[in-house]
């Protein structure tokens, strides 16, 4: 058995792990919870060894997940997080107080795993993965843990916890192949995390069917429901800060690390959940909040970056209402653009349930840019090829067509000759993550992009 074997601390050790783990990706999206409870019962039920928070939304959950897991280690806390996908190695998916898993933990936690397999246990690669944060965060044993739902809600892996507060950001279409084709199935796969008792915090708009539906089944379990335009509010002015007025708290000129109306939105489904804690005997105070907030890393979502001159601007936008997003984004930069200065887009998609609208989404931030450059993303999603592209594209004269990645990288980079240019990368968080990982100095660990 793998797990009994003498540990072998070196490379080759972790990279059988995750080569093993990878195997699992050919078994695509696998929704349901019935495997993921067997393994877990197999392993002990660790996900039952500490409270957690469950954050489900088509957009900002994982900029949500963040900033509360920095506001509760700010509070002291040790904290918790599990996210996907990651932007270069498998290891950002679990994290401890902002720190990844070693990789001689997650190895063991693979192959320990993996004992359970050979006997015949089941797993996608999804469920895979957030068995290992589960086991991770027992063995460590942390005061929370936060997760990110991967792919809806109601029978997504991380459902089988029981949390302290469960959080809804946005509802909008994505992934229409397995949750739904209208907003209303959607709204109910995701309000699928809602648990009888929980309180329930929610950025989704009053009015809409989404709202109505995530109400309805707050109403039906006794959930107490938080509702962001009612409950709480957010404004932000000119300089970019934020002022929550929340629950009970009151806080006036936040200094967010993640920029945008989008992310202040996210910021304060984040700080309505932190004063739900408080009332649960979590002691997280106005200067916790402060820190964590300022102390916030989460790269690849409206991150800044210089390099070798150039500006270089990314965010994962991987879907319409990201693509929207980052428009306001783009919209709030270009106020201050330099009339000289040549901006550039390089952009890829996946469409893994081919039903994304690709075209739709490039066109919603195309007119800010120069030129434009399509390319075809890394990993294991299905990418919109060139070939779709072309069939689908209006106007090809204004567009550059680059199937490898990195050769369309290395185009834009030498398109960039003023300390004013900007490359925006975007559309996909595989391709961020790839460019990131090539462009920007990381730790020494074992690359998980092609």
């Amino acid at each position: 058995m793998e797990s009994n074997r003498i540990m072998k601390k070196d490379k080759s050790y972790l990279e059988d792990a995750i080569n093993y783990l990878n195997g699992f990706q050919f078994h695509g999206f696998r929704l349901g919870l019935e495997r993921i409870h067997a393994v877990l019962d197999a392993l002990g039920a660790p996900h039952m060894d500490y409270p957690s928070i469950h954050v489900a939304g088509t957009n900002g959950k994982g900029s949500v997940c963040a900033t509360i897991a920095s506001i509760l280690r700010a509070s002291g806390y040790r904290t918790g997080l599990y996210t996907s996908p990651h932007l270069l190695y498998l290891a950002e998916r679990f994290q401890i107080n902002g720190k990844m898993i070693p990789d001689d933990d997650l190895a063991r936690i693979i192959f320990k795993i993996k004992d359970l397999v050979e006997a015949g246990y089941e797993l996608s690669y999804f469920e895979y993965t957030t068995a290992i944060s589960m086991v991770w965060f027992a063995e460590n044993r942390v005061d929370i843990a936060v997760f990110e739902t991967g792919l809806g809600g109601r029978l997504d892996a991380t459902n089988v916890i029981s949390p302290l507060v469960a959080v809804i950001t946005t509802i909008g279409i994505d992934h229409q192949k397995y949750l739904g084709q209208s907003i209303g199935e959607i709204a109910s796969e995701k309000a699928g995390i809602i648990k009888p008792g929980v309180e329930v915090v929610s950025g989704v708009p009053s009015g809409t069917e989404a709202a109505r539906i995530i109400s309805s089944r707050c109403k039906g379990l006794g959930a107490a429901e938080f509702k962001r335009g009612r409950d709480f509010h957010i404004t932000m002015d000119d300089q970019g800060r934020a002022n929550y007025s929340g629950i009970r708290l009151e806080i006036k000129g936040l200094d967010p690390a993640l920029k945008g109306r989008h992310q202040a939105d996210n910021l304060s489904l984040a700080l309505a959940t932190c004063e739900l804690l408080n009332k649960k005997g979590f002691e997280i105070r106005r200067a916790h909040i402060i820190e964590g907030c300022r102390k916030l890393i989460w790269p690849g979502r409206g991150e800044r970056i210089r390099y070798e001159g150039c500006d270089l601007f990314i965010d994962g936008a991987h879907n319409l209402d990201g693509a929207r997003a980052l428009r306001e984004l783009l919209a709030d930069m270009a106020r201050s653009k330099d009339d000289s200065s040549t901006w550039i887009l390089l952009w890829a998609c996946s469409n893994e349930g081919k039903d994304k609208d690709f075209t739709h989404m490039l066109k919603e931030i195309v007119p800010f840019f120069n030129k434009v450059i399509i390319t075809e993303p890394p990993g294991p999603r299905h990418p919109v090829t060139i070939e779709e592209w072309k069939e689908h594209l209006d106007d090809r004269a204004t567009v550059r067509l680059e199937k490898n990645w990195k050769r369309a990288l290395s185009y834009c980079l030498d398109t960039c000759r003023c300390s004013t240019d900007l490359l925006c990368v975007a559309g996909s968080l595989y391709l961020v993550g790839a460019v990131r990982g090539r462009l920007v100095p990381v730790l020494p660990r074992q690359s998980e992009t092609a």
